[in-house]
């Protein structure tokens, strides 16, 4: 009977710690969440000096921007053209409005599937076709040398 209550306990301590967890990184998600922005708003926001910190991420053909407000240190998100113009207005706003905390992730190059497949197959059919011509040549020359003698 001691033996059934300790498991039964054990394993409902494991479902309570689990529920705990898992209610803690719920709380700490929600405290995390960005608002999202246009453009337009992020530029105007730069503009005021309202944003504190970025952190930029190119993504394709777009920037993909976070950071912090100064009025309610609130998080934003925002994405933004790839152009001279939105590297131009950030650069400008940073050092008019003394922004410290920039952060530039580089971006991941993608490499097509199409140039992965070329990369791998393209070797390995040249050697093929090379292996081919030799046994030709073999071939050949053997011959040749029937028809000589």
């Amino acid at each position: 009977m001691k033996a059934i209550f300790r498991t039964k306990i054990f394993y409902v301590s494991i479902v309570i710690v689990l529920l705990a967890l898992g209610f803690a990184y719920m709380q700490s998600d929600d405290a995390e969440k960005k608002e999202t922005m246009t453009d337009a708003e992020f530029y105007a926001a730069l503009g005021k000096g309202k944003v504190t910190s970025l952190k930029l991420e190119p993504k394709k053909s777009v920037y993909q921007i976070s950071g912090r407000l100064k009025d309610h240190g609130e998080n934003f998100s925002v994405l933004v053209p790839n152009s001279e113009f939105a590297m131009d207005t950030i650069n400008r706003a940073a050092e008019e409005h003394d922004i410290k905390q920039i952060v530039v992730i580089p971006s991941d190059i993608e490499v097509s599937e199409w140039v992965t497949v070329l990369t791998t197959t393209v070797p390995i059919i040249l050697l093929l076709i090379m292996v081919f011509v030799i046994f030709l040549m073999v071939l050949v020359i053997k011959k040749w040398n029937r028809t000589r003698y």
